[in-house]
This record gives C-alpha cells, sequence and structure tokens, in this order.
C-alpha cells in the first residue's frame, strides 16, 4: 500500500485523518509516529523493524549529542552518526541496484535528514527534539518518505491544525494531494508506457523528431513522477498539521542552468549547498574554488537518484554549464528576451536526460547524434503514428510542465476567490475520477 493506491486514498486516509484529529494535542505527535509507523509497516512489513531499529539508534545518537560534555566524545559520536547514515546511504542505493533488493522504506530520506539534523545540534545551529514521538515525525513522517522533501528542522513548520480541526488547512491539505496524486497516476504513468514505445521506436529507426520528442517525454515523466510525489507529501503534511517546503518549481522554464538545479529538487540541492558547499567556501571565494565546489555539489545532486555513473555524469554536465554561464553566458542570457534564455535552457536540459535516462552509456553518444540530425532522418512514419495517437497526452503534459495553469488558478484565487472554491472542489473531483479510474 502505496501513497498512491486507492487503498490509501479510501481507507487509510480518512482513518488516520480521523484518529489524528480525535487525538488531544498533548498526543498527537505519538498518535501520529503510531500513523507513520503502520503506513510503513502496511507497506513493507518484511523490513519494518529494521527501520525502528534504525529510528531508534538515530534517537540515541542524538540524544549522546546533547548530553555529553566532553568535546571529544560528542565529536566520536557526532563521527559515528554521520558514517553510520553514509553507509546506510550507500548500502541502500548499492543493493537495490545491483542485487534488485529492496532497502527499508524511507531510509534514503531519514538518512540524509539525520545527517543535516545531527550536523546542525553538533554546531548548535538548532535545538535539538528531545520526545521520540516528535523525532519520529521529523524524520519519518510517512508523507514524505517515497520522494522527499527532504526538510530541516528549521524549514517545518506547525500549522493550526495541530492544535485542533481546522476545514480549510485539512482542505487545502487535500487539495494538494489530489493534484499531486493525478501528476503522478494520470500523467507520469502515461508517459511511462509512451516514453517505452518511443524508446522502442527509435531502436528500430531513429529520428530526429523522435530522439527529442522521447527526451521530451523522458523529462515530464520525471517531472510529474517526483513533483507529484512531493505534492502529495505536502499535501498529507498539511492535512496533519506540518507545512513541507516545496521541492520543485517549474525547472524547464528556467532562464539559466544554474536556475534549473535550483528549482528542480530544491530541498535536495539547498540541502547540497548549505551542507557542503557553503562549510567548504572561503572568504576569497576563487574561481578554482567555485569550480570544484560546483561539480562535487551537481554530482551529489545526482548521485540522490542512485549510485549510477550516468548520474554522476549528468551531474557534471549540468556543472560544465554552470561553470561556462558564471563566467562568460549569465550577463548575456539576462539580458535578452527570457523566451530565448529559456530555450537555451531547455535544449541543454533536454540533452542532459539522453545521460540522466541512460541504462547503458553507449546509448548516450546514438542518441546525442540522432538528436543532431547526424545520419538520421527528420522523422519516421512510426513516429508520425505515436505522435497522432497520443497528441492529447502530450499538449496536456507539456502544458502542466509550464507555470501557465499555476498562474491562471494563482489569479482566480486573488480576483475571485468564490469562483476559486467553487472550481476547486470541481478540479478536485473530476481529479478523483481520473485517478480512480486509472488505478482500478
Amino acid at each position: 500500500m502505496g501513497i498512491n493506491s486507492l487503498t490509501f486514498l479510501y481507507f487509510f486516509l480518512p482513518a488516520a485523518l480521523i484518529i489524528f484529529n480525535l487525538a488531544p494535542k498533548k498526543i498527537k505527535s505519538p498518535v501520529l509516529a503510531m500513523i507513520s509507523g503502520g503506513f510503513v509497516y502496511l507497506f513493507q512489513p518484511e523490513l519494518f523493524w529494521i527501520l525502528i531499529l534504525d529510528l531508534i539508534i538515530l534517537f540515541l545518537i542524538s540524544e549522546g549529542l546533547c548530553r555529553f560534555e566532553n568535546a571529544k566524545s560528542k565529536k566520536i559520536l557526532f563521527s559515528f552518526g554521520i558514517i553510520l547514515n553514509i553507509g546506510a546511504i550507500l548500502t541502500a542505493s548499492l543493493s537495490n541496484q545491483l542485487s534488485g533488493r529492496f532497502a527499508p522504506f524511507g531510509i534514503m530520506v531519514i538518512s540524509f535528514t539525520a545527517i543535516g539534523y545531527f550536523v546542525d545540534i553538533y554546531k548548535g545551529e538548532t535545538k535539538p527534539i528531545r520526545s521520540f514521538a516528535d523525532f519520529v515525525v521529523f524524520m519519518a513522517f510517512f508523507g514524505k518518505l517515497f520522494r522527499g522533501p527532504l526538510v530541516r528542522t528549521n524549514s517545518i513548520q506547525k500549522l493550526p491544525s495541530w492544535d485542533k480541526f481546522s476545514i480549510s488547512e485539512t482542505g487545502s491539505g487535500l487539495y494538494l494531494f489530489i493534484r499531486g496524486l493525478a501528476k503522478y497516476v494520470v500523467l507520469a504513468l502515461t508517459l511511462v508506457s509512451l516514453h517505452e514505445t518511443l524508446v522502442a521506436a527509435n531502436a528500430n529507426e531513429p529520428s530526429v523528431i523522435g530522439a527529442w520528442l522521447d527526451m521530451i517525454v523522458f523529462s515530464m515523466m520525471i517531472f510529474f513522477d517526483l513533483s507529484g510525489f512531493c505534492d502529495m507529501a505536502r499535501g498529507l503534511g498539511r492535512c496533519f498539521g506540518m507545512d513541507l517546503p516545496k521541492n520543485f518549481y517549474f525547472p524547464f522554464q528556467s532562464p539559466l542552468v544554474a536556475d534549473f538545479l535550483d528549482r528542480f529538487n530544491m530541498t535536495v540541492t539547498g540541502f547540497f549547498r548549505h551542507y557542503v558547499y557553503d562549510v567548504l567556501r572561503n572568504d576569497k571565494n576563487s574561481k578554482p574554488q567555485f569550480i570544484v565546489n560546483t561539480f562535487l555539489i551537481t554530482m551529489l545532486c545526482g548521485i540522490w537518484f542512485g549510485i549510477r555513473m550516468n548520474y554522476i555524469f549528468w551531474g557534471i554536465y549540468i556543472a560544465v554549464f554552470i561553470i561556462i554561464e558564471e563566467f562568460f553566458l549569465r550577463k548575456l542570457l539576462l539580458k535578452i528576451p527570457r523566451i530565448f534564455a529559456r530555450g537555451y535552457t531547455f535544449a541543454v536540459t533536454m540533452f542532459s536526460m539522453t545521460i540522466f535516462s541512460a541504462t547503458e552509456s553507449s546509448t548516450i553518444v546514438p542518441t546525442f547524434k540522432a538528436m543532431f540530425g547526424v545520419g538520421t532522418s527528420l522523422i519516421t512514419d512510426e513516429i508520425s503514428y505515436i505522435v497522432s495517437q497520443n497528441v492529447l497526452v502530450l499538449i496536456g503534459g507539456i502544458f502542466f510542465l509550464t507555470s501557465a495553469f499555476s498562474l491562471a488558478v494563482r489569479f482566480i484565487s486573488k480576483k475571485a476567490p468564490r469562483i476559486y472554491g467553487v472550481f476547486a472542489v470541481i478540479e478536485s473531483a473530476v481529479l478523483l475520477a481520473l485517478i480512480t479510474a486509472n488505478l482500478i
């Protein structure tokens, strides 16, 4: 049972909301911790106790960092906590990719969150969480365990609905959750099958349009998958009285590649900037240091998706363009009409997806050649047929890849809040129907 299932939508979530809202304020944290634990158990019962043991160990390390007064002992415990979590990240990623075995659910998100939390405690930049229930909610709230977002103790805030039931907070949370679920179910899953069809067609007879279309479809698929789960997490957080940070902000309409990185997986990029880049940066901020730090950050952002060479090369590719922009192109790109700057960034990021999507390195160069039209036709009959059969999916995907719909909804909500309220109800009902039809 995932948060993208009908069982969760129609049974687990309503029951969890009733239990949480009926609970007195004093025990809401333990109740939400148990709800999160119950969800993890239902999702992955065979590895449930490993995750519980991990959370207990992490809490004991947190307590030790708070109580130890000896600097040497505190440093040893801090180092152990960091090494433990890095080991968990490496083990989880490698075991999944090399052997196909699934790691404990949410271990990647929990381990990265724990590393940031331990650093903040060690440096005295945040107040420690002394309640085990509060610690579990912070580390392992079930809504964010799939794709994030990554949170810091100062980036997660309790909403009024933590004190008592709030129709407006719960309603807005459910609205955001349903929109995120629709992104994944209606758009991402549909684009997965389209991407597979395009891969097969391009393997038979490559073409310029086929190669570009495949990368655009793959980019939309990744965006709607990741941002859909993060919207679901934010929506669930709001339902249960927490304000989680945004993780995506229309990255494919960025005017700079550096801006793309800041808009794509925002909390992950922010995590590495704060805990790696800012630590390595000095007052001189020399060009060589900027180059080294940029390569390091982008490669780490790639490794977030898994420890594979194509993700590392993707990070290197992005870093090269960020460095070129910083030293040569930034002023020009900010002066020219925004549409041309966005076109440049869109092309660069589309080429980057040939690296990101490659399961074998041998496929990268042929895809690049096809996109540049080297030794290939403009379009094939098979690609023309695929486009004609999926034109509505392509138009809808490209439209929702931009901020057009979001800006329209925001405008209506400010200028005509009553109309917006009716629209939100109708939109939610339509999306629920589409989600249910697709998941049955």
